[in-house]
């Protein structure tokens, strides 16, 4: 059968979104996903506020021009971060699987991301949650987004083209229902605000409420910060309501004193009062300290997903 790759025309218009999202949904939701795509949720994900596309998508068709396969690869420009991309979607209609269209859409996104080559040269394929490829069972019986996990099919098609293991990441989940506010430090209490950044993050997550959670002394001197979410799809496949802390910050004269610990532990307690279930990280595994953190205020591994590199020709 013959198939033809393509590089999707910028910026991506509605027809095209809506195709991928329909493609998704056919061979993920349910399985891979938390929720169904739709071209409106891919518009705000994949375009710019000024209507520019983010990265590049790149398309696999029959001959007939029935969409089956697609991959999305960005540019990474973050805080020095050494990548020239990020393979951030990859997927391929279950009935034309092993016959290399996966294999096809991945060497024409290093291609894609080859054209960019910022030294040192990385490709990097670290799959952007919630976008996974495949899925895991995980201890509280539900089942969530797996990106390249070691028994995943995926996994073995970015070795198979010179993609190599470099972090394992862990997902860790925490019930609220066992939360335990700890002491606070003299003169410190703390600053509950909307987040107004534009990071990557605010940008990536544009769609939801982000929320800074800071443990102050009264010299207004930040001694901790988190931020936290509420994860709308996840609450609507589980039926529980689910924040995500998406990142932990403490100054680093700061560290060392147990003021993170403070802070997470107030800021679960304060989620739990907005009705929360389940709170949910990632954390790097070789990141120990959080780790050891993270256990102490009740967090769990569930799942784990795994960054890969591959430099560039």
């Amino acid at each position: 059968m013959e198939i033809e790759f393509s590089e999707a025309s910028r910026p991506f218009s509605r027809e095209i979104l809506e195709d991928i999202a329909r493609t998704w949904n056919a061979n993920a939701a349910g399985r891979h996903a938390f929720f169904p795509w739709t071209g409106e949720l891919l518009s705000n994900q994949l375009t710019n506020p000024d209507g520019s596309a983010v990265g590049r998508l790149l398309l696999a068709r029959t001959g007939n021009g029935d969409l089956i396969g697609f991959a999305h690869v960005n540019q990474i420009r973050e805080d020095g971060y050494p990548s020239a991309g990020d393979v951030e979607i990859l997927l391929v209609d279950a009935g034309y699987r092993k016959r290399g269209i996966g294999g096809g859409l991945l060497d024409r996104a290093v291609a894609s991301a080859s054209a960019w080559r910022p030294a040192p040269g990385f490709l990097d394929a670290l799959g952007a949650w919630p976008f996974g490829y495949g899925f895991t069972g995980i201890v509280d019986g539900s089942e969530r987004s797996g990106v390249f996990l070691r028994e995943e099919a995926a996994y073995r098609l970015f070795l198979r083209h010179g993609f190599a293991p470099v972090r394992k990441s862990l997902v860790m989940r925490a019930n609220l229902t066992r939360v335990t506010p700890r002491p606070l430090p003299q003169g410190s209490g703390f600053y509950i605000a909307r987040r107004t950044e534009n990071t990557w993050l605010d940008r990536v997550f544009r769609q939801r409420t982000l929320w800074d959670h800071e443990l102050v002394r009264t010299d207004r001197r930040i001694l901790s910060r988190a931020i936290f979410g509420f994860m709308e799809e996840l609450s609507t496949a589980e039926g529980r309501a689910v924040f995500s802390v998406f990142g932990v910050n403490t100054p680093r004269d700061m560290q060392g004193k147990g003021y993170a610990g403070v802070n997470i532990s107030h800021m679960l307690d304060h989620i739990r009062g907005l009705g929360a279930d389940l709170a949910e990280l990632h954390v790097y595994a070789d990141n120990v300290p959080a780790l050891a953190l993270y256990h102490s205020l009740g967090f769990r591994v569930v799942a784990e997903t795994m960054m890969m590199h591959r430099k560039l020709p």
